[in-house]
Formats: structure tokens, C-alpha cells, sequence
């Protein structure tokens, strides 16, 4: 899986144009081939949904080729499929032809607009959606991209997974005298044979696995950089220690997940990361609920969708809570400031409570998301304006 970063969503928010489609679909991942043809078959049956969107939408049939060609030869690559997991998003418009599966358990959807509708990847980055799990060992480095109920494996490219990588990508590392037998071997599974026998053969086996972590979070800061999300490690406790010592990303988790990270499946690491999170996580929510109670009936709070939206789109709202899964389909008109909503959508209708994510997002301000029950009213957003 390719990351998607902040700076990706930023792309995305400040892209658009007529038209700009926005397709998500889930994806299956089975050991038959039944099961991974399944995932060519319902993505060409959205782009045929969406082919017929833009048609409604006043665009030709040549049009309609030319705008959805991109995501075509997707149709008829094997490899593509085999190797899905999670969600699929597409993104297409005159500048922009994105494709990312990302871990987040999507619904299908596709949309047609002037801009790209980046609701779905909210669990990524609502303020707590998000978090990251490094799996520790001297042989095999791996990083997921986490939200609650996914996670996906991220594509390290030049990070080097193991100590034998960093020689091969970095040959002025082989003055150092790395030592075989360090993790998992005198003390038994999971324990460091680095701690038994002579001083000096211990400091020099921690100094030789300090570089390669130097190396390693070198790579993974730099793919990290402007992210907020928590860092979580996993591994034996000695190499969580060393790997805190070679940091220097900030949002490092204080806690780690012990214990021999190669032996745990993904989904083990990212349940073990959210509880370790979650006090974190639950915080936050709760501090943005009680800020919008203070200020609940004054002029710098709402929970009207009108005047929301005409706060996101001049960059006044600074939190903004959305219940999970909220839609309202209708028009809306920033210059009049005229909304009209249906309780279907129409053919040329927007999700407004994207367009209000988007604009809050695209403005810098903070977005949690909620369950229905934790939201401060029975309205599905929620808004603190900027004085």
C-alpha cells in the first residue's frame, strides 16, 4: 500500500474543477481466484454507474470515455487485484488521476462534482482517526497505516527492513561489525543475546542496531513529515528502547507493544496500538465536545448545517464534529448563500456535509469524528467558529 499523507488530501481539497469523480469501493482479499475476480467485476460496474452520472450531468459520451479513461486499464490488471486489501479510492478530473487502497472499510460509492468528496477518508484524518504501528526487529522492519477496524501494510521503498539492507543501501555502513546472534537467541524466543556474555560485545551489538534504527527512522520520518498522527512501536522491549533513542519524529507514542513483533498478525498489532490509544483518542473527542458546550448558543458555535456551511467556506470554523456517517444531499450557492435540501438525492445534488469536511480541512481546522451518541445534540455536525 502506498501512504496517503496529509499533503495528499491537501492535493485532493485544493484540486477540482468540472467534473471531478470521486469512486470507493471495498475489496476483497481471498486465497481463490473467485474471490479476487469478484473486485474487477464491481469496479467496472461503478465506473458504468458513474459513466451514466456524468451523462446526467450534461457531458457526452465521448466525454465520458475520455474522463474515465485513466481508471480503465485497471479493468484487465490481475496483478492489481490479487494483491488488494481494505479500500479502493479513485480520484479523476483534467489534473489529477489518483488511485489509493488505503485501510479503511469502505461502502461503494461514486460521486460526480466539482470538486472531490473526501468524506470516506475521514477515519484517516479526523483528529482521531488515525495512527501508525512500527513493527521492531533487526530482520524485518514493517509499518502500518492504522485506522479503528483496518490496517494495511505501508511500502517502505528505501527504508531499509533489515540490517543486511542497510549495508546493501548504505556500503560506508560496513565498517560497522555487526554481530549474528543478537535478537532471540541466548536468552531464548523474544530475548537478546546481546545481554550475555562481555560488556564491551553488548555495547557494540546496541550501537550496530542503534545505526540501523538510525537509518530506519530517518526514512520513516521524512515519509511522516507534517503528519499528527501517534507512532506506536512493536518489538522485543530492549529494541523498543534503542528505536526511542534513534527518534526523532515527534509524535512518537510514549507506550509500546512488547514482545516479539514478527509473531503478532497486523490486526493484533493495531488492536494492541488502539487500546494503548484509546484513552488518548477519547480525550481529545471529549475536550472538543465540552469546548463546543461552552460555547454552545453563542455566535461562535453552530449546528446548523447553513451557517456551517458558509463558516467552512470562508475558513471560520476551527472544530468541527461530524456524527459518523452523517449525509445531507441538496444545492448549495456560496455567493447567495441559498441551500436547498432533498431528502434524496438528485442528479446534480451535493453531500453537503462533505463540502462543509472539505472546506474545514482545506482551511486548516479540526474534524473529529463521533458516534451518534457522543455528538452534543441530535444534529449530525456540530461547529466552533474562529473569532
Amino acid at each position: 500500500m502506498h501512504l496517503m499523507t496529509k499533503e495528499n488530501l491537501e492535493e485532493l481539497l485544493n484540486d477540482g474543477g468540472e467534473p471531478s469523480v470521486s469512486l470507493y469501493m471495498p475489496t476483497l482479499k481471498g486465497s481463490s481466484s473467485e474471490q479476487t475476480r469478484q473486485n474487477p467485476i464491481r469496479f467496472h460496474n461503478l465506473l458504468g454507474e458513474t459513466g451514466t452520472k456524468l451523462e446526467r450531468a450534461g457531458h457526452k459520451p465521448g466525454e465520458v470515455k475520455k474522463i474515465l479513461a485513466p481508471a480503465m486499464p485497471l479493468l484487465e490488471d490481475h496483478k492489481f487485484w490479487q494483491y488488494q486489501s481494505g479500500g479502493l479510492a479513485v480520484f479523476l478530473s483534467q489534473k489529477t488521476k489518483r488511485v489509493y487502497n488505503l485501510p479503511l472499510n469502505f461502502s461503494e460509492l461514486t460521486m460526480v462534482s466539482d470538486r472531490f468528496c473526501v468524506t470516506p477518508l475521514l477515519p484517516l484524518f479526523a483528529e482521531d482517526g488515525r495512527f501508525y504501528v512500527l513493527a521492531l526487529s533487526q530482520h524485518s522492519i514493517q509499518l502500518y497505516q492504522c485506522s479503528r477496524y483496518s490496517v494495511a501494510g505501508v511500502d517502505l521503498r528505501q527504508v531499509p527492513k533489515s540490517i543486511s539492507d542497510l549495508l546493501e543501501l548504505n556500503p560506508r555502513e560496513k565498517q560497522l561489525q555487526f554481530h549474528a546472534n543478537t535478537e532471540g537467541h541466548a536468552g531464548g524466543p523474544g530475548k537478546a543475546g546481546m545481554f550475555h556474555g562481555r560488556a564491551e560485545d553488548n555495547n557494540e551489538a546496541k550501537s550496530n542496531i542503534l545505526v540501523y534504527f538510525q537509518s530506519v527512522n530517518k526514512g520513516i520520518t521524512a515519509m511522516l513529515k507534517n503528519e499528527g498522527a501517534p507512532l506506536v512501536t512493536a518489538g522485543v522491549d530492549y529494541l523498543n528502547h534503542i528505536y526511542a533513542e534513534a527518534n526523532t519524529y515527534p509524535n512518537l507514542y510514549v507506550q509500546s507493544i512488547p514482545g516479539s513483533a514478527t509473531a503478532e498478525k497486523p490486526e493484533e498489532l493495531r488492536d494492541k496500538a488502539w487500546e494503548l490509544l484509546k484513552p488518548l483518542f477519547d480525550a481529545e473527542s471529549r475536550a472538543a465536545v465540552q469546548r463546543y458546550n461552552q460555547v454552545r448558543g453563542t455566535p461562535v458555535a453552530a449546528c446548523n448545517i447553513k451557517p456551517i456551511l458558509r463558516a467552512a467556506n470562508d475558513g471560520r470554523v476551527s472544530t468541527l464534529l461530524v456524527s459518523a456517517n452523517a449525509r445531507k444531499w441538496g444545492m448549495y450557492d456560496p455567493v447567495s448563500g441559498v441551500l436547498d435540501l432533498h431528502k434524496k438525492p438528485q442528479p446534480t445534488d451535493m453531500e453537503l456535509v462533505d463540502l462543509c469536511v472539505a472546506r474545514t480541512l482545506r482551511h486548516k481546522g479540526k474534524v473529529h469524528v463521533l458516534d451518534a451518541s457522543k455528538m452534543p445534540g441530535i444534529s449530525p455536525l456540530a461547529a466552533i467558529f474562529r473569532h
